[in-house]
């Protein structure tokens, strides 16, 4: 594991929200902001959302409640949404770590694999990467990590499609590997034709993320549908 360039981690820091920034100076290592917020900043990439990982449901729900201001903010099964900031933020709970690198090390993708903190013995910002993110990100390329978590079956492959639309490119071991973590999630032995496996495969794809197929133009259906 590295550390990021001192640069991007300032850069990192500045563009967070006021609020969250004070919040994560108050509470040290308990609150990690990782993964695509991080990519977006150094690849100087139009940010969405922050994810940050706060440890189990609870100190999520106290932490996303003392950023809000009060308890009216977007529930799932995995995160507490906070989106009256100048930024979205997602306290993701699906997934618990005790350590900063456990997080970095969960991540699918290696142009994901980043994450800072305060660290309040130090008094100063903290942050670790893996061995290949800035590499890959220099290319744009999508190292596909076969990380050992509860995810579900598809999401790395929409990641992919996503990437894709930003200009990223993905190896064919890669890519295989997405493809086998997909075909995990099928119970292939009631598959009876083609035509059912898309079925299903696109069914899964659905479930993890239904919004996508409204929005994203690499989910818009057939020309003759739209008609």
């Amino acid at each position: 594991m590295k550390h990021l360039n001192k640069y991007d981690l300032h850069f990192c820091v500045r563009r967070l929200p006021r609020k969250l920034k004070y919040l994560m100076q108050k509470h040290g290592s308990k609150i990690v902001v990782a993964g695509g917020y991080i990519r977006s900043v150094v690849a100087s990439e139009r940010v969405s959302d922050i994810d940050v990982f706060a440890g189990d449901k609870n100190a999520s729900e106290i932490l996303a409640t003392e950023l809000q201001g009060n308890t009216d903010f977007y529930k799932t099964d995995n995160a507490f949404t906070v989106t009256k900031l100048p930024l979205t933020v997602q306290f993701i709970f699906r997934w618990v770590y005790d350590e900063p690198a456990d997080i970095v090390k969960s991540f699918d993708f290696t142009i994901c694999q980043a994450a800072f903190w305060y660290d309040l013995k130090r008094t100063a910002w903290n942050s670790i990467c893996g061995d290949y993110f800035y590499e890959d990100l220099c290319a744009k390329r999508l190292r596909y990590l076969s990380p050992d978590r509860n995810e579900d079956a598809g999401g790395s492959m929409l990641r992919v499609l996503k990437y894709y639309q930003r200009g990223y490119r993905i190896p064919l071991d890669s890519l295989a590997a997405v493809i086998a973590r997909l075909i995990r999630g099928i119970e292939i032995d009631h598959i009876h034709n083609d035509e059912f496996l898309s079925d299903v495969i696109c069914g899964l794809l659905f479930e993890v993320d239904p919004a996508g197929f409204i929005d994203h133009q690499a989910y818009l259906p057939p020309e003759e549908e739209l008609q």
